[in-house]
């Protein structure tokens, strides 16, 4: 009686256990658009907004570094390749959630780097925020009174973002951290998204 109990039960396990493995594997990126994806950035010309990090012993690529995207890795959380102008290749991982998606890695490839020149990046500020704010921009220079969206413009995506509401008011503090140096770390705090005060 038990054994007639037992057979039908691992059948059943091992068909519901094979149904969310299929899940999982069509929940991520068809393959067709991971080839797509990975056409779209190899090759390509870059500039580091964050500090990319290897997860080898290859180091640290600092911002606003010129690279070259050699090409994406789609497997767990994502990786993409790329070798700065001393030609020591570095991956850096993507820390991407599960299951992937096309828009998130088009976010997050987006947030670490811009493919456009410098000098490019700077007109189009020129035009967007006047003379003062693109070139605090294209120094990646803060001042009291800049807008959220500028500031992004100049130091990159942060670590972490904190925020609050004191007193009717929006506050928001970014942290920017270096692997480096685990003491240092850089602030920039926003009432009302704007530039209040920084620490570098």
């Amino acid at each position: 009686m038990l054994r007639r109990l037992i057979v039908p039960a691992l059948f059943i396990i091992v068909v519901f256990s094979g149904c969310n493995l299929v899940n999982k594997v069509v929940k991520d990126i068809p393959i067709q658009d991971q080839d797509n994806l990975e056409r779209e950035y190899a090759g390509k010309q870059a500039w580091t907004r964050s500090l990319l990090i290897d997860i080898g012993p290859a180091g640290v690529v600092d911002r606003e570094t010129e690279v070259k995207i050699i090409t994406l890795d789609l497997h767990w959380t994502g990786s993409v390749i790329v070798e700065p102008p001393n030609h020591h290749r570095i991956t850096h991982a993507l820390n991407l959630e599960r299951p992937l998606t096309v828009a998130a890695v088009n976010e997050q490839m987006n947030k670490l780097f811009w493919f456009t020149k410098p000098e490019y990046r700077y007109r189009m500020n020129l035009r967007k925020y006047g003379k003062k704010t693109a070139k605090a921009i294209y120094e990646h220079q803060l001042f009291k009174g800049m807008t959220r969206d500028a500031a992004l413009e100049s130091w990159g995506f942060p670590d972490e973002m904190k925020s609050s509401d004191i007193g009717g008011q929006a506050q928001e503090q970014w942290i920017y951290k270096d692997t480096r140096r685990k003491d240092k770390k850089r602030y920039v705090y926003f009432v009302t998204n704007a530039v209040s005060s920084w620490e570098e």
